[in-house]
């Protein structure tokens, strides 16, 4: 893992990144040259300097916005096939877009219609041999082994089981090659389903310096709850010897990009990086809610009169639906949605969680739902500044209150603006249930703890991926 603007990328995506745009600026090139050569007029083709750089940030955020760098996408060669598709013939038309608008904005450029030939070479290229080069990465598991990083854990309870249970499935490959006991250690059965083998748990045969340095460990986790038995001056050796000594909640915010909240405690909040606080943050933020919210409402206006006209064709009622939800610091605002539900939904006066193929749901308002098309007009909340474009995503009181009670540190996420968008919705699916929420908190509080205009910019591309591919709509 690579930490970037306080937010850590996984060094394979980066890497990926980087081998794709060498491919994508290699043919681009190649292709420059070739039609150079073959062109009628032999003077040459010349454009400008931007056209390159520009269509090497379209290359980038298409491929990130369609998923193309998510940890799964190496694991599934038909939806990696498909998905690179989509990003080729989006980088294409908004290259050839590019081309058009620059034809028309500079002047003296004769040749600039021959770009046309050479963005679409360059775009096939990059599907052909990122094709290739995916499917050799999931054929001969380079991506499990060529870039996984060996970690030696002190502790064998829960806590350190549940770094086994998450190997290989988490953000960036690691290995945990061993478990070393504490001495006071006492198991408990609260998580029964976490599980080391047997064949991993280590002796104290010699120092922990040298058990490292024997199973080639690149960092050594903490992981125990027992504090009062904790090797320190062991520790203390293997950091001065040049070995990364991480404690459990860092590493587990590392690998999964949320925060556990069953091990989490206090001291740790207080004390660890982030939850920063400024004005200067603030109306970066502000200003970065506005300029996205303004140019998004402008380019889904037809959309936003599409989908008040079905509404009103489909069921009897209001276009818009309004309901109260909680803001930052507590205060409550009236969000407002297009209505995709009947207007008896909740003729009881009892607040429910949306389920899935929930009845209460319109023709219309399971396409609007599945496509986010019915968040459109909150744009107009953060633009009042009820709300962010990205931020925890808002709850209704009555459920609020219940979770306060229920989950410890539910009131954290209300230290920050409500989003349409945000970490916990690009990682997690609908949640409608207390245990939903309780997941989707940690990833909250990972947002509220390293939220900066990067991290930002990283959901808002990856909500691109979670419309196009309707993830976890309900």
């Amino acid at each position: 893992m690579i930490r970037v603007f306080g937010h850590h990328i996984s060094l394979r995506a980066l890497l990926f990144a980087v081998f794709e745009l060498a491919v994508f600026i290699t043919f681009y090139n190649v292709s420059h040259v070739a039609v150079t050569y073959i062109s009628a007029s032999g003077e040459g083709v010349y454009g400008p300097a931007f056209l390159l750089p520009l269509f090497c940030v379209i290359a980038l955020c298409t491929a990130a916005a369609c998923g193309l760098y998510n940890k799964e996408m190496c694991s599934d060669p038909h939806g990696l096939a498909m998905r690179l598709f989509t990003v080729s013939v989006l980088m294409y038309f908004l290259m050839a877009t590019t081309i058009s608008v620059t034809e028309l904005a500079v002047e003296h450029t004769p040749n600039l219609k021959l770009y046309y030939g050479i963005a679409l070479a360059s775009v096939l290229a990059y599907f052909l041999v990122s094709l290739l080069f995916r499917h050799a990465v999931f054929t001969y598991n380079f991506n499990g082994t060529a870039l996984e990083r060996r970690v030696l854990v002190v502790g064998t309870d829960e806590c350190a089981a549940k770094i086994e249970y998450l190997n290989g499935s988490s953000r960036s490959p690691y290995r945990a090659v061993g478990f070393v006991p504490l001495p006071n250690e006492v198991k408990s059965k609260r998580l029964s389903s976490f599980k080391i083998l047997p064949g991993k748990v280590l002796e104290h045969s010699c120092g922990l310096v040298k058990q490292a340095r024997e199973l080639k460990a690149d960092e050594i986790i903490v992981a125990s709850r027992e504090r009062p038995g904790l090797p320190v001056e062991a520790l203390m050796e293997c950091k001065l010897a040049g070995l990364n000594v991480t404690e459990f909640q860092s590493f587990w915010e590392r690998q999964t990009g949320q925060i556990d909240l069953d091990e989490v405690n206090p001291s740790w909040l207080v004390f660890s990086n982030g939850f920063r606080v400024s004005w200067g943050r603030d109306v970066a933020k502000r200003l970065f809610d506005l300029a996205v919210s303004s140019l998004v409402l402008i380019l889904t206006l037809p959309i936003t009169l599409l989908a008040a006209l079905a509404i009103k064709l489909d069921s009897p009622g209001p276009i818009f639906y309004r309901q109260e939800r909680v803001g930052a610091s507590g205060h409550t605002f009236p969000v407002l949605k297009f209505r995709s539900m009947r207007t008896d939904a909740e003729k009881d006066g009892v607040a429910r969680w949306a389920q899935s193929n929930d009845s209460r749901v319109t023709r219309i308002g399971k396409f609007m739902r599945r496509t986010r098309i019915d968040e459109i007009p909150q744009l107009l909340n953060v633009l009042k500044g009820d709300m962010s474009f990205v931020g925890p995503r808002p709850e209704r009181p009555v459920f609020v209150d219940t979770l306060m009670e229920k989950i410890p540190y539910y009131g954290v996420r209300h230290r920050v603006k409500p989003g349409i968008t945000g970490w916990a919705q690009i990682n997690y699916p609908y949640g409608a249930s207390d245990e939903d929420a309780k997941a989707k908190l940690a990833y909250d509080l990972y947002y509220v703890k390293n939220w900066n205009l990067f991290l930002d910019a990283v959901i808002l591309f990856q909500t691109a991926r979670v419309v196009l591919w309707q993830e976890g709509a309900r």
